[in-house]
């Protein structure tokens, strides 16, 4: 045997080249729908869901939103794989992010000046959620990888969240601080920021701590344990020896 998975891939690791792709592609259609309704849109004071509300734009913002929600339960799924225990919340919070993402793409939201539907509701909160558990899952994996990039990231898109908040209208310090002159592109530098981490997180799979390689037992798949927990050589009983009973 090689070594190697089924798949190619050595144990313990996975592709990371679909949760990344899935990150580009949507940053692409995003771009692409600016594009497309460029003098419909204001991008300085008016949120980027409201490039589903044209048809020349519609598609494009959907579809990159789909894409990014994929790249992050790929990710999900690379964890799952690679590091199944002590990435659980990380994988959660992930998993959150992408089902808040196909909900805002299904529940598109309301025409200004504010929300007036369930649908439009629906979707104010799941974008809410997808603009919190993605950054999370990031600082999550950035620590326990040891990833500065990943962790960066993170920490730009909850600051980036933070002004969001702030400056967006309705807000208390919103007036104060001209928010609605320039929340709409705080948004999306926020969006740029999340697709960031998915990307950061999708090439960081199979990453390790420092310290901690693959024990692979007989029979068994491997996994990750710290270097200093595996058996010495004088530790491994001789297959000749009965189980604690040493030479006399």
């Amino acid at each position: 045997m090689s070594g190697r998975s089924a798949a190619g891939y050595p144990p313990g690791s996975m592709p990371r080249w679909p949760g990344m792709a899935g990150a580009v592609l949507a940053l692409t259609a995003t771009s692409y729908a600016h594009v497309a309704a460029a003098g419909q849109v204001n991008p300085m004071n008016t949120v980027i869901s409201d490039y589903a509300l044209l048809d020349t734009s519609a598609w494009a913002i959907v579809g990159g939103t789909i894409a990014l929600a994929l790249g992050a339960v790929w990710v999900a799924y690379g964890l799952a794989r690679t590091d199944p225990v002590r990435s659980a919340a990380a994988r959660v919070l992930l998993l959150a992010g992408a089902l808040g993402l196909l909900l805002t793409a299904v529940f598109t939201t309301d025409a200004a000046p504010g929300v007036t539907s369930v649908g439009g509701e629906i979707h104010r909160w799941s974008a809410a959620v997808v603009f919190t558990a993605l950054p999370c899952a990031g600082w999550m994996l950035g620590r326990r990888f040891g990833n500065p990039a990943l962790s960066a990231a993170s920490v730009l898109s909850i600051a980036l969240l933070a002004a969001f908040l702030a400056a967006h209208p309705g807000s208390l310090p919103s007036a104060l601080i001209d928010g609605p002159d320039y929340y709409g592109l705080v948004q999306r530098l926020l969006v740029l920021g999340d697709a960031a981490v998915v990307f950061l997180a999708a090439r960081a799979l199979g990453d390790r701590p420092a310290g901690e390689t693959l024990l692979a037992f007989p029979g068994r798949p491997a996994t990750g344990v710290p270097a200093s927990a595996q058996p010495s050589a004088g530790d491994v009983p001789h297959p000749r020896e009965p189980l604690g009973l040493g030479p006399a």
